[in-house]
């Protein structure tokens, strides 16, 4: 019987990806990856990667050359809105998107392409790969050796191994045999159907002056392009070659089964429905144009869970294999990398005869991953329904960027996300994060059916555009290997306080509070979360907090004024009282309140680039 340090059992990219990471880190262990495909040829959904993907694939794994000659460069995320009839030419829709390339990499994927060059440059550095090995049993010994068995051109063969990593996808392999509980995530109930076609012109291909002007004739078509609407999106994303991959994901509550608005389209679940749903769309049925779809898959339900994902015993999960939530914001492939980097770690200091450390990486690394999941969770539990409309999404935009830039991507490029110290850390303030993120989930879901009942959803989904980097440029410099706590805690406040205080504006209709610093330096996280529902009252009591500080600033600042009192109204009023009215004393006293009232914030909701 053969013996190897690890089994994977999978060679898409969350096994082809650790394979490489382990032979580069340890040349010396034995790795054996077991693929059930006889070729390296299935179109998988999941080509767009974000920043902590790529940065792991070009930093850890050392693919930035291969990535920039075989692969596509992404221009970030954009997103476009449409009008209720979902008739809008492209060129007058609404956009969100950079007008120049990200200051961080990312790439569009041509998933085939990559999995089978991962073969050859895995075999290449000493890893041994097993095309059309299927995996029919195995077993787990916690004190020697685990057992595989695979089947191969029709042989049953078994395996020794230390480790077993499962990287099946969906299969669950590993986690089924273990009898370990894969949960069907029901606080998001999303379905998705993709296909790829060839022959799109694509978005640089629209020939608008004015439209391809506002974002500085950047290549739109190398985003990650989304059509948002109130239940759903659809993606085009462009892969090397003559194909685009083109995706619907749906929130089954609104536009699935009998529970749908009245005159929603439903959820495509075949073939000829996708092709119908996606000719509904004006701007997509232009662009898909003359082009042939060559394939067409589907998912009836997207996210779920398992109960672990790492274990003591020697073996571990990554990918598909273990969580799922959703595809917006392309997180799946940054979960591969953060899973990778713990199972390295793990077996590093498993072979390298440190229990100690072995066992409180394993239980630091599954608590951190179950609230990685948990919290991305949250982030789109209630999202849906707000994606249709720009003046909102705007908003929601900016937070989960600056959080994604702040909170995840810097840790990860500065190493600290395999620090078991850090994680315990983090982990301190599960609840504070998991509560921030569903009391803004609330805060918007209410504002959006709220704009609904007034019919101003739509107001804002044509003609205009915002910077998607406008949350993130005071970052640029900041990201790397060195990490400022107090920054990033600033940076927190700066978010929340910043599109707290927008939504406060939108929901009461009080025009010009958004960015008052007075305002926005009250709006930290702590005190955002005491706002369960934002009333007119609830205002008034932050604005006479607010007055009650800024007239002890007056009292210090004109001692001999006999300042009583300052009072904050609707609509920027400000009034003074204690000096007489229409004396010197008075005027001086007003004016200084109202240059402090009237004091920008700076806030991420005004950025303008």
């Amino acid at each position: 019987m053969r013996t190897f340090d690890i089994v994977i059992i999978g060679s898409g990219i969350a096994g082809g990806f650790l394979a490489r990471q382990l032979r580069l880190a340890r040349p010396d262990l034995g790795v054996l990856v077991l693929e059930a495909a006889g070729a390296m040829e299935d179109y998988k959904v999941g080509e767009s990667t974000v920043e902590v993907a790529a940065n792991y694939m070009v930093r850890r794994l050392n693919l930035g050359t291969y990535l920039y000659q075989h692969q596509l460069p992404k221009n970030g995320l954009r997103f476009f809105f449409d009008g209720p009839g979902k008739d809008l030419p492209l060129p007058r829709m609404s956009e969100i998107g950079s007008d120049h390339m990200p200051f961080h990499p990312s790439f569009q994927l041509e998933r085939a392409r990559l999995e089978r060059d991962l073969v050859a440059m895995n075999r290449a550095a000493g890893a041994e790969v097993e095309l059309g090995a299927k995996v029919v049993d195995l077993a787990i010994d916690g004190g020697g050796r685990h057992k595989v068995v695979y089947e191969q051109g029709g042989e049953r063969r078994e395996v020794a191994c230390r480790w077993v990593c499962d990287a099946s996808g969906r299969r669950h392999v590993l986690l089924r045999k273990l009898g370990v509980k894969v949960h069907k995530e029901t606080r998001l109930n999303t379905a998705a159907a993709w296909g790829r076609y060839r022959g799109v012109a694509g978005l640089d291909a629209v020939t608008d002056a004015a439209w391809r002007s506002r974002a500085r004739y950047t290549s739109r078509h190398l985003s990650t392009n989304h059509f948002m609407y109130d239940g759903y999106w659809i993606w085009f994303i462009p892969l090397a070659g003559d194909l685009m991959s083109v995706g619907v994901v749906f929130d089954k509550d609104r536009i699935g089964e009998g529970s749908a608005p009245a005159g929603a389209l439903p959820g495509p679940r075949t073939r000829a429905d996708f092709e119908r749903f996606l000719g509904a769309h004006r701007a997509v049925r232009e662009l898909l144009e003359g082009a042939e779809l060559e394939d067409f898959q589907a998912y009836a339900h997207l996210p779920y869970h398992a109960d672990r994902y790492f274990s003591t015993d020697r073996y571990a999960v990554t990918g598909e294999a273990g969580a799922f939530t959703d595809p917006f914001y392309s997180p799946g492939s940054d979960f591969i990398a953060t899973a990778n980097e713990f199972i390295t770690q793990m077996i590093l200091a498993d072979v390298g005869g440190d229990r100690a450390g072995f066992e409180e990486r394993v239980a630091a690394y599954d608590a951190y991953y179950r609230f990685k999941y948990d919290s991305t969770l949250r982030l789109y539990e209630r999202m849906y329904p707000v994606f249709g409309s720009f003046e909102l999404y705007r908003l929601k935009y900016l937070l989960d960027f600056n959080n994604y830039y702040n909170l995840v991507v810097w840790p990860f490029m500065a190493d600290r996300v395999t620090d078991v110290g850090w994680i315990r850390e983090e982990l301190r303030f599960t609840d504070l994060v998991l509560r921030a993120l569903s009391t803004m989930g609330d805060h918007f879901a209410s504002l959006a059916a709220d704009l609904r009942a007034r019919g101003e959803y739509f107001a804002q989904n044509e003609g205009r555009f915002a910077n998607g980097l406008n949350g993130v440029v005071q970052l640029e410099t900041r990201l790397g290997p060195s990490i400022d706590e107090r920054f990033r805690r600033e940076q927190v406040d700066r978010a929340y306080g910043s599109v707290f205080a927008a939504l406060v504006e939108r929901r009461l209709a009080e025009r010009g509070l958004s960015d008052r610093a007075r305002l926005v330096s009250e709006l930290k996280l702590p005190q955002v979360l005491t706002f369960r529902d934002i009333t007119p009252d609830r205002l008034a009591r932050l604005l006479d907090r607010i007055g009650e500080r800024m007239t002890k600033e007056l009292r210090a600042e004109f001692p001999d004024a006999g300042v009583e009192r300052v009072d904050l109204g609707s609509g920027g009023e400000v009034s003074v009282t204690g000096p007489a009215e229409g004396t010197e004393v008075h005027a001086a006293v007003l004016s200084r309140a109202r240059s402090l009232w009237d004091a920008s914030a700076g806030s991420l909701a005004h950025v303008a680039l």
